[in-house]
């Protein structure tokens, strides 16, 4: 498995799913629950991010083929200028997102972890495509490879995300979140000029 492929898998996947960002979030949907309750809350946002972007990502190529009848190269054109615009419309125009009741019930927190949490702030249209594209690029152990260790890291972040708004403070999660942003419009970029080269055979 080639380091820089993984690395890059990685990093790209990383500032999509931007577990930095969606802290302060998170903290607010959850600030009314105890330790445990906010753990567990936690847990089933990553578990039903990992699983939905697992399962996207394995079958998206199938589902363009055959349910819409387009190809990779199509989709890497309008996956890079998606991923450009919304890296765009985060960097400029984001608005602070609106507080969500703090889950109470157990049924409340399985909720709360799989929506809104888990999809769509840290699954959402970007993250399907970033990891069709890496998948297209780089192959079933590489992208599943780099899946799996965004999603750790992410949970580790959540598991720590008390110490860590603490230390980062609102106004320094925002700047790391717009960093990736920037990251990952590059990202959007790289692809929807990939995609035209090879649509019209460009050397």
């Amino acid at each position: 498995m080639p380091i820089e492929n993984y690395i890059h898998a990685v990093l790209a996947l990383f500032a999509i799913v931007n577990p930095v960002g969606n802290l302060p979030v998170f903290s607010e949907m959850t600030e009314d629950l105890d330790p445990p309750g906010r753990q567990s809350v936690y847990r089933v946002a990553v578990l039903t991010g990992l699983v939905t972007l697992l399962t996207m990502t394995l079958t998206g190529k199938w589902i363009m083929s055959s349910v819409f009848q387009i190809n990779i190269l199509e989709f890497r054109i309008a996956g890079g200028l998606l991923l450009t615009v919304i890296a765009i419309k985060y960097i400029v125009f984001a608005a602070a997102k609106g507080a969500v009741h703090s889950a109470q019930t157990v049924q409340e927190i399985m909720n709360l972890g799989a929506v809104p949490m888990a999809v769509p702030l840290l699954v959402g249209p970007g993250s399907i495509v970033t990891g069709i594209l890496i998948l297209d690029r780089d192959g079933y152990l590489i992208t599943i490879s780099a899946i799996l260790t965004v999603f750790l890291v992410t949970w580790a972040l959540l598991y720590l995300s008390p110490w860590i708004n603490r230390m980062l403070g609102k106004i320094g999660s925002i700047v790391v979140s717009r960093v990736l942003w920037i990251f990952l419009a590059a990202i959007g970029v790289h692809f929807l000029l990939t995609g035209i080269a090879e649509y019209f055979q460009i050397r």
